[in-house]
């Protein structure tokens, strides 16, 4: 598995193989379909940022549970991490973000809902 995470990891898939995707999470895991959230949008200056990372291969994203005050509850979130070919993580600790930014994982994104 060391260095199997390539810049060039990932394609494309058909808008109909998408679609089912995510119908059947919609179906499956949003039990609360005014609160759950469905998708998460983040901007392309935040993802070239992660991208501009030294070492930073791609990114990595994991999902996790964060409340929404919008929504008065615990709903999934992302969480943007920049990743190494060798697949490790580049954290503020590795002395590696840039801008004297504190950290090197990247949340804040915009859920739906609220922001649908």
């Amino acid at each position: 598995m060391a260095n199997d995470f390539k810049a060039n990891v990932g394609g494309k898939v058909s808008k109909k193989e998408a679609m089912e995707w995510i119908e059947k999470y919609d179906r499956e895991m949003r039990k609360d379909k005014s609160k759950d959230t469905k998708s998460v949008f983040y901007g392309r200056d935040i993802l070239l940022r992660i991208l501009s990372e030294e070492g930073s291969a791609g990114i990595t994203f994991f999902l996790g549970l964060k409340y929404n005050e919008a929504v008065k509850k615990e709903t999934v979130h992302l969480v943007l991490i920049p990743t190494r070919e060798d697949g490790t993580f580049i954290w503020p600790e590795d002395g590696l973000a840039r801008g004297g930014d504190s950290g090197a994982a990247f949340d804040v994104g915009l859920p739906c809902p609220p922001y649908c």
